[in-house]
């Protein structure tokens, strides 16, 4: 009886194993009986050994797709655009409720500290880069495309005395260089208790504490003794003061490195690179042999033409058609030659055709694809426009816009704000440039507080102000939205707004211009009303069609 319980039992599990019935017809992806998983079957690894493993060869080919890459290196150009800019904006954001402050103390501080900073992270000698080479805004574009290409961005905090105001400097840091020191493996245990994944040093509860970051690129040609020794940084201070800042998208719990966004389209991409060359290369070839001569010669005469002519051959047909092209030549300026064919000659030009006819469609479908990694759309990514109508840009800009909003979030919060809480401490606690109640010190307990933040980019851009700027208009006047939303959504700072029309409203008083003289004209060719809105709606509607 246990015999047959046992061979029930085991035939059971088979049936489950090939999908024979019961429980293996659950879900057909299980299965693998299917032609479509008979040969599939990934294993189960962990998020780090996932990211581990493969990270070098993937962050290689991601990095060469960008440099030779049209397509790759014009849509990164465009995320890092769109999301980053070159001269990302702080808007300060204390808790002040929490602080037992009120509106007024948080906008005046705020605004304080908003000016101290931008002229820290913008000054000509770039004394907030360890390299003194760029402003902070454009060492965060540079971070954002490491972050993006690579997996993840580093950079370490360091204090540098160079006579500015302020010591505290950004320094980025190739990623490759983040690695386990002396070839120890990953998962390794430390004297000090502590586990080590890909470089980075890891506590029992699973929080990074220190990182190991080698002294020069492991592949730099350089010869020295420094590609073998590595330096261990703590992640903060002794204060709680940020010195490592390390930044990537963990897509699975338990992950410590980062792997590249371009990993899911590299081998599309490949292969549209080499669908892209063959097409182009048979076209090349197809118009290089378009052009036929038909000649009565014999066909022995035609190859002995192909090859040189050796001496002491027979003078014949093909003797007479060379010396007849020497002295029948018609120049027509330095590059057109025409040729007065020989006798029994006849000149035939074949139309070259396209050697693959869904090229065009391939390529669309691949850079769907790719388009699809970047967060972008298609036309953005092909530069096709044909077809947008405004109904349909503006759906595309205001799907796409809340991804990239999400990103820009995620990665400023993640790469931005422990710099600028290390600079704000600087200025509160050594420098006293920015001053606290309570004094210098209170920084420490009101750190959290102090340091929330948000950080404003590129604004969202209009596919048409004018009723773009209307809709603007009813969500204020209907207590839905405010000026410094509105302004915000265009990458502007509100305040610097109110100042400059508070300062052009003195200036027309000053020059005895009235507020009538700037107002919107009307009259013939301007309508005041919204007459025009029928006719942009039958022209939307055509385009649509």
């Amino acid at each position: 009886m246990s015999m047959i319980s046992s061979a029930s039992a085991l035939l059971g599990k088979m049936g489950a194993f090939l999908g024979w019935g019961g429980a293996g017809q659950a879900y057909e992806a299980g299965t693998r009986h299917m032609p479509e998983n008979s040969s599939w079957a990934p294993s189960i690894n962990s998020g780090d050994d996932e990211v581990l493993v493969h990270r070098d060869e993937i962050v290689a080919r991601a990095r060469d797709l960008i440099r030779n890459n049209g397509f790759i290196s014009g849509g990164m150009d465009r995320r890092v655009e769109a999301v980053i800019g070159s001269k990302i904006r702080l808007k300060c954001q204390p808790a002040y409720a929490a602080m037992g402050r009120d509106t007024d103390w948080s906008f005046n501080w705020s605004q304080a500290v908003q000016q101290a900073w931008s002229v820290y992270t913008m000054d000509f000698a770039r004394f907030c880069d360890a390299e003194q080479i760029k402003t902070f805004g454009m060492i965060v574009n540079t971070a954002y495309r490491h972050y993006f290409i690579d997996g993840e961005a580093l950079a370490l905090v360091e204090d540098i005395e160079r006579g500015g105001k302020y010591s505290t400097t950004l320094r980025l840091i190739d990623s490759d260089r983040l690695s386990n020191p002396n070839g120890l493996p990953d998962h390794h245990i430390l004297t000090n208790g502590n586990r080590l994944v890909g470089g980075v040093e890891l506590d029992r509860y699973n929080a990074p504490v220190a990182y190991h970051i080698r002294v020069t690129h492991p592949h730099d040609p350089a010869p020295t003794v420094d590609k073998f020794r590595w330096d261990r940084i703590p992640r903060f201070g002794a204060t709680g003061r940020p010195r490592v800042i390390h930044t990537y998208h963990a897509k699975r719990a338990e992950v410590r490195r980062g792997i590249s966004q371009l990993a899911e389209i590299i081998i599309a991409s490949k292969q549209m690179d080499r669908m892209d060359k063959a097409t182009v290369s048979a076209a090349l070839l197809q118009t290089i042999m378009a052009l036929f001569i038909t000649s009565p010669a014999p066909t022995e005469e035609v190859a002995e033409a192909v090859a040189p002519i050796e001496t002491g051959a027979s003078a014949g047909y093909l003797d007479n058609l060379l010396s007849f092209r020497e002295k029948n030549k018609v120049r027509i300026g330095s590059e057109v030659q025409g040729i007065h064919g020989f006798p029994g000659e006849k000149f035939e030009f074949k139309a070259p055709t396209h050697p693959h006819n869904n090229f065009e469609a391939f390529m669309a479908q691949m850079l769907r694809k790719i388009a699809s990694t970047f967060g972008l759309s298609y036309p953005q990514l092909s530069q096709d426009w044909a077809g947008i109508n405004y109904s349909s840009a503006r759906t595309l800009l205001n799907e796409i816009w809340r991804g990239l909003l999400d990103d820009r979030h995620v990665f400023t919060q993640m790469f931005c704000t422990p710099f600028y809480a290390a600079w704000l401490e600087e200025a509160i606690v050594l420098r006293k440039t920015i001053t606290l109640p309570g004094g210098p010190m209170s920084f420490y307990r009101w750190r959290a507080e102090l340091t929330m933040c948000d950080w404003m980019g590129p604004g969202r851009g209009t596919v048409d102000p004018k009723k773009e700027q209307e809709a603007a208009s009813l969500a204020i006047a209907g207590n839905r939205s405010s000026d410094a939303r509105e302004a915000e959504a265009q990458g502007l700072d509100f305040y610097t707004v109110y100042e400059e029309l508070a300062y052009e409203k003195r200036l027309r008083e000053r020059l005895g211009i009235s507020d009538a003289d700037n107002a919107v004209p009307t009259g013939p060719g301007r309508p005041a009303d919204d007459s025009n809105d029928e006719a942009d709606a039958r022209e939307m509607e055509g385009a649509d069609q």
